[in-house]
């Protein structure tokens, strides 16, 4: 995408702009042509990509580093995954900025493409770690080449994040996903560039952990899940270094999130031990509502495991309920947690879980009631994600005239959340869930309804 959008009108020519630049500003001979450059494209290397990555700064007249090309050069090699060791914080917001680079100047689907998620072992293993070292913390920046960082630019920050948060809530996160990456470039950039006081710069690194992972929930949300995942552990490493007091809550919090994404990709087991390692985070006797949106969190990923789960699922979700209820002025912690939040997600789990024991659906469609009628304005997705549950809880304990009627009623409301695959997802389950009554002139019309919305988002 750099070359074909660069100007150059071929690849020999674009050969041809490298060689004329390495003579003109380095007195190089260079004999660059066409094959070079496809060598390249399929991830070969080059001896001299600082001039390529010249050229195309000319090009697009903005600043294109070496490794947002290269990324396998930086540093003089390739760099391993952000999982697989831990970071001082000059260094995560470094290697966070040359990712941000690339991601502005790629195409999601490629950027998607180039990057496959982590899982298992491999993944939990050195991520863990790394997870509860000490915090050293960001120390004070003196000298300074764009001014100086403020207490009051640090809560702008915040507040544009709670923005993301909600539209995202709102719509899906399609819509403000790059508005969210510029925003947070330009708060790695301040970090990286301006002066700071110490107690300053660990509550921007914090925010910095937020902003990330509310870029890596918004890529999940739209299917970009291998960013989504890189993002969230750039965050994870953010949120370990800073010492502000926030920082252990948004370790918590994005372990949550990266568990989310495992049980969405299918893994369960994965997103178990995120799951625990969150919960031994949290200090004994304190964050009850945390505690209770972690072992809501479990239940979830208990329910596809089989009915050899089911009291787990039963003691998960009742020990959520019992944590909220006495969490007092602490459910502030995380504004989403809340009694409709709990009950949407036993929902999702009574559902998984009646996939092994078809009775079970029972529970789902109570707690998908209890949702959908306490659930408050701003959730729109998470609004969708219930009436979808209740339909397909009715068609599972065949009530089938009820749970087309309420998947239409879940159809209706996607059309307010045009910008999440996530919902899209979900809408497609009740293309199986209704499959048994397909013979049913009502499902029939349902399942027209439903091709024609997931072929047209």
């Amino acid at each position: 995408m750099l070359i074909q959008h660069s100007g150059y009108n071929s690849l020999d020519e674009f050969a041809s702009a490298i060689n004329d630049h390495g003579r003109q500003g380095s007195g190089l001979r260079l004999s660059y042509d066409h094959v070079a450059v496809k060598r390249w494209l399929t991830g070969g290397t080059c001896q001299q990509p600082h001039i390529v990555a010249q050229v195309l700064t000319d090009a697009w007249n903005v600043p294109i580093p070496v490794a947002v090309i290269w990324p396998q050069l930086r540093q003089g090699g390739p760099p391993p995954p952000p999982y697989m060791s831990p970071c001082a914080a000059a260094r995560t917001l470094d290697e966070l900025a040359a990712y941000i680079g690339s991601d502005m100047l790629t195409r999601r689907t490629l950027l998607s493409d180039a990057m496959e998620v982590a899982v298992g072992a491999a993944f939990t293993g050195p991520l863990l770690r790394w997870l509860d070292a000490p915090s050293v913390g960001l120390p004070a920046e003196a000298a300074a080449a764009s001014g100086r960082l403020t207490m009051a630019t640090v809560a702008g920050i915040e507040a544009a994040t709670a923005q993301f948060g909600a539209q995202d809530a709102a719509i899906g996160g399609g819509l403000s996903r790059e508005a969210a990456v510029g925003q947070l470039k330009h708060a790695v950039d301040l970090l990286r560039d301006a002066s700071y006081t110490e107690a300053v710069g660990n509550r921007a690194l914090a925010a910095v952990a937020e902003l990330a992972g509310m870029v890596g929930w918004m890529s999940h949300d739209v299917s970009m899940d291998g960013p989504a995942q890189r993002y969230f552990t750039f965050g994870l490493h953010a949120a370990r270094e800073s010492t502000h007091h926030r920082a252990l809550l948004l370790r918590v919090n994005l372990l949550a999130d990266m568990a989310r994404q495992m049980q969405a990709l299918r893994q369960p087991d994965t997103g178990l031990r995120l799951v625990d390692a969150a919960l031994d985070l949290i200090p004994r006797n304190r964050q009850p509502a945390v505690s209770a949106m972690l072992w809501n969190l479990k239940a979830r990923l208990l329910a596809p495991l089989g009915t050899a789960s089911v009291p787990e699922i039963r003691h998960a979700t009742a020990l959520a309920v019992d944590l909220l209820a006495h969490a007092g002025e602490d459910g502030a912690a995380l504004a989403y947690i809340d009694q409709a939040e709990l009950a949407g997600n036993a929902a999702l789990a009574w559902q998984d879980a009646a996939n092994h024991t078809p009775a079970l659906a029972s529970h789902a469609e109570q707690q998908a009631l209890f949702a959908l009628s306490h659930r408050p304005s701003g959730y729109s997705r998470s609004a969708v994600f219930d009436q979808v549950s209740l339909a397909a809880a009715r068609f599972t304990l065949a009530e089938a005239e009820q749970a087309t009627a309420d998947s239409h009623t879940a159809l209706d409301l996607a059309a307010n959340v045009p910008t999440s695959a996530r919902v899209r997802d979900r809408l497609r389950t009740l293309l199986d869930h209704s499959s048994p009554y397909r013979r049913r002139p009502d499902v029939r019309d349902l399942h027209e309804r439903l091709h024609l919305a997931l072929n047209n988002a």
